[in-house]
């Protein structure tokens, strides 16, 4: 019996080593962890702050309330994926610009095929054929919003439309844009710019 309680002390001291030595090991990740993104945060800031890829690299730099008519919104940088059920049939997509060849946005659905909006393909009527112009964008969680009624580049009216669900806004600066939603079930443009 005086070996077992021996053997079980033992057991008992080993394992409490063993767990020494866990915490001191993840205690070592988290240190270099956090060298490695105050390192990252520091390269940051020594770029020059006119680059675009260091106001798409901070978040607190793609704050643009200034350009944004929505009572309910969330604002994104350039370089963010937004993750949102669009089109309303419960499966989350992914959205994000893709710059490789040419500006395009692209709405990823598991199972379904790719939405690819820009590079001057008019896949989908309504919706830009380039999309190169925009430099800012958001989850517009609005219910009602305006459209600008533009026809042969006239302005013709502004009227009041319903979101059937949160959507996506995407414009320039102190030009405007659009909202991308879908409507009736079809992927749609709500423009909103002079």
């Amino acid at each position: 019996m005086k070996f077992y309680l021996f053997y079980f002390f033992i057991l008992a001291a080993i394992s409490s080593c063993k767990n020494d030595k866990k915490d001191n090991r993840d205690s070592n990740i988290e240190k270099i962890e956090t060298q490695i993104i105050e390192k990252r945060n520091e390269d940051l800031t020594k770029k020059n702050t006119d680059s675009s890829e260091f106001k798409n690299m901070i978040g607190s730099n793609c704050a643009h309330p200034e350009f944004f008519e929505f009572k309910n919104y969330k604002e994104y940088c350039m370089a963010d994926t937004i993750s949102i059920d669009l089109n309303g049939n419960g499966l989350i997509e992914k959205v994000y610009f893709d710059n490789k060849d040419c500006p395009k946005l692209i709405i990823k659905e598991k199972g379904e095929d790719l939405i690819s909006i820009g590079c001057g393909k008019d896949k989908y009527k309504g919706l830009p054929n380039a999309i190169g112009w925009v430099n800012l964008w958001c989850v517009v969680s609005d219910k009602k919003t305006f459209e600008i009624l533009v026809e042969n580049g006239e302005l013709l009216s502004e009227k009041s439309v319903s979101l059937e669900r949160p959507s996506i806004y995407v414009g320039k600066e102190e030009a405007g844009g659009g909202i991308i939603t879908y409507r009736n079930g079809k992927l749609s443009w709500i423009h909103q710019s002079d």
